[in-house]
Parts: structure tokens; sequence; C-alpha cells
């Protein structure tokens, strides 16, 4: 099995001042032939944002534990956190676009539009979607731009507009997520507890003590947590535990006893029992399953 695995960063572009960058898929292929990415093929852990774009061929992205189909005009996005791998085999083209969440925080507040959600866990929240040819095209024309601006004198201000308009176009043909359907004071709360829950779910698994951190009661963080993800605060606790469970066990090949130890659980036997409860194996079952699997194509 695999060792650790690797956590992949945003690197610093040609110009510092744009977190964002448009690479074509063909681009990211051959460097990993020349040795220099070869780790896109095996699952690594992004600390970005990605948003591919496929424009031919098909094939498979994997994302958590997850096979998605992939071909022309599928979208596929990646949250800053996610583990991914590309198709190695099939090697479908298209551009990927790449951006920090500051970058995205940035110009996200010039635009009504919200195409990544705090967690994959939110109900609505579709890893995956098919454009429609149109769609497509107005994208890569997008992006055309946006690279040829790259090449050229660079205008800062020029790209980061064409850039909000990438998203905007991501958001009109993406399926409506949580935000539509929630108000503004409960869109930041579950936002809140969504950083904490990711910055602090070694230190507890209690939904009032989340509710406490963040300045709101169960009851209201319960609510907001069913509206956002069909899940109690609870539920969606354990679900987030058990994903970084398997991660760390499948990819990290964490031992049981390290792994309950980091999580917060007083004895292996406990983190056995939880894991079970959840996933109806036991932490070793899965990791035997996942031996093989967990290297996708």
């Amino acid at each position: 099995m695999q060792e650790t695995i690797p956590n992949v960063h945003f690197r610093e572009t040609q110009l510092p001042e744009v977190g964002f960058e448009i690479i074509p898929l063909s681009s990211l292929y051959s460097k990993a032939t020349m040795g220099s990415l070869n780790q896109i093929y095996r699952p690594h852990r992004v600390t970005f944002h990605n948003l591919i774009i496929f424009t031919s061929g098909n094939g498979e992205h994997f994302v958590d534990f997850n096979t998605i189909p992939v071909e022309r005009n599928s979208v596929v996005l990646v949250n800053t956190g996610q583990i991914q791998a590309f198709d190695e085999v099939n090697k479908p083209q298209g551009k990927l676009i790449i951006f920090t969440d500051e970058y995205l925080a940035k110009v996200a507040s010039t635009i009504d539009t919200k195409i990544f959600a705090p967690t994959h866990l939110v109900s609505s929240y579709r890893q995956s979607f098919k454009l429609t040819i149109n769609q497509s095209n107005a994208l890569i024309n997008l992006s055309q731009l946006i690279s040829t601006e790259y090449e050229s004198s660079p205008n800062i201000g020029y790209l980061q507009v064409l850039f909000a308009a990438l998203l905007t176009k991501i958001s009109e043909t993406r399926p409506d997520i949580y935000h539509h359907h929630m108000s503004p004071s409960h869109i930041k709360c579950f936002d809140r507890f969504m950083l904490d829950l990711t910055q602090h779910y070694t230190l507890t698994r209690d939904a009032n003590e989340f509710a406490r951190r963040i300045g709101t009661s169960y009851k209201t963080l319960n609510k907001i947590c069913k509206t956002a993800t069909n899940r109690s605060a609870k539920q969606l606790i354990d679900a987030f535990i058990i994903l970084e469970a398997k991660r760390r066990l499948s990819i990290d090949n964490q031992q049981i006893q390290q792994l309950a130890d980091y999580l917060g659980f007083d004895e292996a036997t406990n983190f056995i029992k939880y894991f079970k409860k959840h996933t109806l194996m036991t932490p070793s079952q899965f990791k035997k399953t996942q031996g093989v699997r967990h290297l996708p194509f």
C-alpha cells in the first residue's frame, strides 16, 4: 500500500497577485510523464480548489472514494482538503482551473455566486455535472481569454473580472446548492460550523460543544444542518470524522491505535466500535478492501 498521502499546495504563479491558474490537462499529463507531477495519478490531498472542465475523451476522476465517470462537457469540482486522482489510463482532455480560498473569497465578494459549498456533504451539492454544448463553449472561450491575457502584458483587474465571469457562468450551469434555500445569517452560521469542524474535529464529537463554540444553540445548529445537508449536526460530525478516518486508513496507511489517538478516542476499541457502527465493518476490514481499490485506475 502506498505511503503517506501527499499534500499538493498552490504554488506561486508567474503573477503572484493572481490567486488562480488555468492548466490544460494535456500539459498536466506531459509533466507527469516527465516525472515532475507523477503524483497526480495517485490519490493526493489538495489545499486549493479544483474546477475541471472536460472537453474530449472519456474516463474517470477519483474523489474521496468515489469514481466519477467523465466525458466531453463534464465538470468536476474538488474542494479544498479533498482527495483526488486523475485518470492515468484514459487521460481525458480539458482544462484544470485551480484557485485559493483567499482568491475565491476576494472574487466572490463582487458577485452573487457560490459554486463551492463548505462541505460536499451538503444535500444538494453535486461533485460533478454536465454542461450543454453552448455552456461548455462559453466556459472554454472565457478560459481562453484568461490564458491569452496571462500570456500578454496582463491587466490584473481585467483578469479578476474574467475569473468572476467564469465563476458566474459555472454558477448558472450547476444545480442549486444549499445557500439558495437559507437565510444569510444561517449560511454564515453553517459556514462557521463547518470551518470549526474541519479545524477541531479531533477535539470533540459533541454537537452541543460545537454549537457553543460558534455562538449558537444546539437547536438552531441542528435546524441549519438539516436544511443544508438533510442530516442533524451530530450526523454531519460523524460523517465528517468517518470520511477523515477512511482517508487516513486507506491512503495514509495509519495504524488503528495511532488513528484512534489522533481522533480523540480514549481507547482503540471505542474507535473500532464507532467506525463499525457507521460503516458496518471494522477499520481493519476497511483497510483490506482498500488495499487495491484506492489506486483507482
